[in-house]
């Protein structure tokens, strides 16, 4: 359990299928996907493949921070995150980062059961799993900084998924060819 930008999170090496398992059995749901989180944007480069000029420029503006990118998977990875596409992202919270740059690439999720409220403290999250969790890294509360924008960079043109806390109009500053869906 680890502090991130908007929340405590649970987190884990995304290479082992034991403890991929197991972040997914605490959040209370077998098929939960899990982000990937990089310590640096060369980490993208080893779980990653095919990621386009533009993709690059929006880590190198944008990483570390609160932007997340849906890049497609390397094929030959012997990890348990089996789709095609992963969400990646470089972590603000420094000592998220530094947990990221230092065990490698991290599988992680939000520290809730399926729907409770998301730890804002580490004795939320330790009330939440108890013992489940082999540490709890506490550093007082967390400040919400709102969920990070997330935009999909596996075709020729960006596609925006989620609105968050990197606004749409920098992101089309780094980015001139950002689709926008209609989402009404």
């Amino acid at each position: 359990m680890v502090p991130g930008e908007s929340s405590y999170l649970l987190v884990c090496d995304a290479f082992s299928e034991v403890a991929v398992s197991r972040v997914q059995e605490m959040k209370g749901r077998s098929n939960t996907p899990l982000a990937v989180l990089v310590g640096s944007p060369g980490t993208a480069d080893g779980v990653a493949i095919g990621i386009p000029r533009y993709a690059r420029d929006l880590m190198s503006a944008f990483w570390p921070g609160m932007l997340t990118l849906v890049l497609r998977q390397q094929p030959s990875l012997a990890w348990p995150l089996t789709a095609r596409k992963i969400a990646i992202r470089m972590p603000l919270h420094p000592l998220l980062l530094d947990v990221a740059d230092g065990l490698g690439p991290l599988a992680v999720t939000t520290a809730n059961g399926a729907g409770m409220p998301v730890a804002m403290q580490a004795s939320e999250a330790e009330s939440e799993f108890a013992s489940d969790a082999a540490v709890y890294l506490d550093a007082g509360p967390v400040t919400d900084m709102g969920r990070s924008t997330v935009v999909d960079v596996t075709s020729p043109e960006a596609v925006l998924v989620r609105e968050g806390s990197v606004p749409t109009e920098q992101i089309r500053d780094v980015c001139l060819t950002l689709e926008v869906p209609d989402v009404t």
